[in-house]
């Protein structure tokens, strides 16, 4: 099988994704995969990188071996040449390692397949679900699986409640929401612009005004003293679940603590795996990560975060689709290997038809032909 790895991406989490493109690279080369780098770069070109590349080869303008490549809909990724015949790089599978924005929205996805390619991940229905933290706490709510309470708040409503001279108070949340809140993008993951603590409207405001919650905030309750606990779904060749995970950080578990604490990104984080948690608990995680897994269904490996309050309680927190390495270490202790992993990847997706049923074009011409003509339909 050849397979394509696409990584960076115009997104905040566009140094996370190289490193996760560059890792799996490396993984699948060393499996005997025959694997071309992609490089989507925070311009939205695209970029061929050489097998060898390294992390620091991202840092400037200047990237010796890189070759820019031209992507359309009907030739798919080509690299430019001088002679009139040009060639389309040939794969069969696209692995997907764009974390945030366009490459987890499911907005790449559609593109590739619109070009003709089979993408790993969940498909891009689902990856629009997922990035939508209200709309997939709706989901877990209507499974009956305990969510965080939720409330959305856009930067389109703060002009009116500043014009309301209700700057220092508490918004009408309905239902209220108790101090202090926790805000963040709605539409977003990787901790990436979420503000803790926050107790006041003019504070809610400014972070509705910035860039990455432009989209949306939701706002909850800050649980303080609960614990993050991570577990991972994949429904191909079986579905399984991973191993659960405690990270351990002082506070918030945010983008510095995952991605900054060592020299392997994410899975250099410090944390507990598997964790260590009453039988309760595990089985309440491990059987609302499959319910939600089995509701959609999901494609890929994506990682389904809670909180815990270290007792009984444990409530959803949000669903990160194409989560950081692929969170390849929640696998680890099953005996499951990180060239297993993403070799079922790859096959899950080549087993999948490249478009959706929904997209196939079987019109018969009929409403055209019933139309006569546009004038007559404006009359």
């Amino acid at each position: 099988m050849k397979a394509a790895v696409v990584f960076g991406g115009p997104s905040p989490e566009h140094d996370i994704s190289i490193l996760t493109g560059l890792q799996a690279a490396r993984v699948l080369s060393d499996a005997g995969t025959d694997t071309n780098l992609i490089y989507w770069t925070k311009q939205a070109k695209f970029e061929s990188v050489p097998a060898t590349a390294e992390s620091k080869d991202f840092l400037g303008t200047d990237r010796p071996g890189f070759a820019e490549l031209a992507f359309s809909i009907q030739h798919g990724f080509v690299m430019p040449s001088r002679l009139r015949r040009q060639a389309s790089l040939e794969f069969d599978v696209v692995l997907n390692c764009c974390h945030g924005g366009p490459g987890e929205d499911g907005s790449l996805d559609s593109m590739l397949r619109l070009a003709g390619f089979r993408v790993t991940g969940p498909n891009a229905s689902a990856c629009a679900l997922f990035m939508d933290k209200l709309a997939t706490t709706a989901l877990a709510d209507s499974l009956g699986i305990a969510t965080i309470p939720s409330v959305g708040y856009s930067h389109s409503a703060a002009p009116a409640v500043e014009a309301a001279g209700n700057d220092n108070i508490a918004p009408p949340f309905d239902p209220p929401l108790p101090h202090p809140w926790v805000a963040k993008p709605r539409f977003g993951g990787s901790s990436i612009g979420v503000e803790v603590g926050v107790v006041d409207v003019a504070t809610l405001n400014t972070l509705a005004q910035g860039t990455t919650a432009r989209s949306g905030l939701v706002v909850q309750p800050y649980l303080a003293g609960w614990f993050d606990l991570n577990i991972a779904v994949r429904c191909y060749p079986k579905l399984q679940v991973s191993v659960i995970e405690r990270p351990l950080a002082d506070g918030v578990y945010d983008y510095s603590t995952k991605y900054l604490s060592g020299t392997q990104g994410m899975e250099s984080a410090p944390r507990e795996l598997p964790a260590q948690l009453p039988s309760e608990v595990r089985t309440i995680i491990e059987a609302a990560a499959t319910k939600l897994a089995l509701t959609m269904p999901v494609t890929g490996i994506p990682r389904v975060d809670f909180l815990w309050d270290g007792k009984e309680t444990v409530l959803f927190n949000e669903i990160n689709p194409i989560p950081g390495a692929f969170g390849m270490y929640l696998w680890s202790p099953l005996g499951i290997s990180r060239e297993t992993l993403l070799l079922d990847l790859l096959q899950e997706a080549a087993s999948h038809p490249t478009h959706p049923g929904s997209w196939n074009a079987n019109s018969d011409g009929a409403a055209l032909r019933a139309a006569a003509n546009i004038a007559t339909k404006l009359a």
